[in-house]
């Protein structure tokens, strides 16, 4: 049985796969380097909507992906036009 990460562990793995550090990330960011270091501590669990979505888009991952929603880390993302959807 696969063992889900939690999304602690899913940002840590996220950062050190790109071979940023803390502070290299908050800079690429905007977020400060203190929050992203409590954001990858196992028993810290408030994190911002806001930068789940901006560390979620930063990865290229979906915001479902880190928060356990979904094992797919792509995003898709599909002009509305071609979503083929009408008014109607």
């Amino acid at each position: 049985m696969k063992c889900k990460l939690s999304i602690q562990e899913k940002l840590k793995d996220l950062r050190i796969e790109k071979g940023l550090s803390l502070q290299e990330l908050a800079e690429q960011t905007g977020i400060c380097r203190a929050s992203l270091g409590n954001y990858e501590t196992d028993d810290y669990k408030e994190i911002t909507h806001k930068a789940i979505v901006s560390l979620a888009n930063f990865y290229g991952v979906t915001s479902d992906y880190l928060l356990g929603l979904t094992e797919n880390r792509e995003q898709h993302r599909f002009p509305v036009d071609d979503l083929g959807l009408d008014d109607e």
